[in-house]
């Protein structure tokens, strides 16, 4: 039903226990920059290195989600989900997000609402 075209944001986030790195409930796909979206991906680079900063969907409970490292938790941005704090040490993530043609058009688009016009290339 969906065949990934296009990939937006190659992010390692840093979550730090001493500032506590966490991210609050959020979708990922809900202004004119982010609406192309249409999976998000979190790819953990040191699970073993920290305690907390695991992934959770609250509008479905507080189970948490933790793939080891290497391992990819891929989920659609229409998903309300956080990070919960780390509590020890340091969590780098890769976030990136991914989108088709359809979602290349609305980012096209959407593009006028982002950049300042005389920014923006001549055939924008």
């Amino acid at each position: 039903m969906f065949e990934a075209t296009r990939i937006e944001r190659y992010i390692v986030a840093r979550y730090d226990a001493e500032e506590g790195g966490y991210f609050r409930p959020h979708r990922d796909n809900t202004t004119k920059g982010t609406a192309h979206r249409q999976f998000a991906c979190t790819i953990n680079l040191n699970a073993e290195e920290f305690e907390g900063g695991d992934l959770r969907f609250p509008e479905f409970g507080q189970r948490t989600y933790r793939p080891p490292t290497g391992g990819a938790v891929i989920f659609s941005c229409a998903l309300m989900h956080e990070a919960t704090p780390v509590t020890r040490g340091t969590r780098f993530a890769f976030l990136p997000f991914f989108y088709d043609e359809e979602g290349a058009k609305i980012r096209q688009e959407n593009r006028q609402f982002l950049v300042p016009k005389a920014q923006q290339p001549a055939d924008a």
